[in-house]
């Protein structure tokens, strides 16, 4: 099991005008260079709130397509908020230098009170206070990291040790953005994008496997600082896969979160 110490950065990325530092606790898994897919995911959700939370729109849907591996590197961004009544759009973009590394569609609601509802048909998790086991994934470096150092986390079903479904809470040990409040739907896209690796079908050891993209759907705002992620993992022989998971709080299913998976055999030195 990983042994993580406390790391010398407190936060994700930080902001100095229109330059965005990521810290090396935004890293990934597979590149010291590339960044964890949860780390644009929840920085593109806080800069599409930013530009229209404040006047009452929610979250309902988000799509992050991961263009190119997202460096560890001085980055920008553009945020364009599309004009409507019910139902907005803000499309956020990520440059480094001028190539476009992540870009992120965030469809903003303002919902209208029913007099009924219902819920959603989903096995609910153990909760996290039950759960005490970390996720750990066989074949993947220890470092400091986005998801061991950024990340807290606790097994909630299914065993990550070997293949099969598997679901956890995680939580964000340190700001995802300095100066900026980590809003519950931040933390909810950050812990979303762990599904692939919770729900691992094919060995670390002996394939490399990433998500092209990324896409929330949302039906109520977060409530808790934990975030479940139940998922599972489909993968054919072509190399192309899918991930589908179950998003939780400690009230219960909020939304799902589905991943596009490219699979490849590592080459043998």
């Amino acid at each position: 099991m990983p042994e993580i110490t406390a790391s010398a950065y407190d936060c994700v990325f930080r902001r100095q005008g229109g330059r965005i530092l990521p810290t090396v606790l935004s890293r990934g898994p597979w590149s010291p260079d590339a960044q964890h897919g949860g780390a644009p995911a929840g920085l593109i959700v806080g800069l599409a709130e930013e530009a229209l939370a404040p006047e009452g729109y929610q979250l309902v849907r988000l799509t992050v397509e991961l263009v190119r591996p997202v460096p560890v590197a001085e980055l920008s961004a553009t945020v364009d908020a599309e004009p409507g009544r019910a139902v907005r759009r803000v499309r956020v973009t990520l440059r480094h230098g001028d190539k476009i590394v992540a870009s992120g569609l965030a469809v903003m609601a303002r919902g209208t009170p029913i007099s009924e509802g219902a819920a959603a048909d989903e096995r609910p998790l153990p909760p996290p206070a039950q759960c005490h086991e970390p996720v750990w994934i066989p074949g993947m470096t220890d470092e400091e990291s986005f998801h061991y150092t950024a990340m807290e986390s606790r097994v909630a079903g299914g065993s990550t040790l070997e293949p099969g479904p598997a679901a956890a809470w995680l939580r964000l040990t340190v700001p995802l953005v300095e100066g900026m409040e980590t809003t519950p739907l931040m933390r909810v896209a950050a812990a979303s994008d762990f599904g692939n690796g919770l729900s691992w079908t094919l060995p670390l050891e002996r394939y490399l496997f990433a998500n092209t993209d990324l896409t929330l759907y949302i039906q109520r705002p977060p409530v808790s600082e934990w975030v479940g992620v139940d998922s599972r993992t489909w993968i054919e022989t072509s190399g192309i896969g899918i991930t589908r998971s179950v998003l939780h709080d400690e009230s219960g299913p909020l939304g799902f979160a589905h991943q596009n998976l490219l699979v490849r055999e590592r080459r043998v030195s």
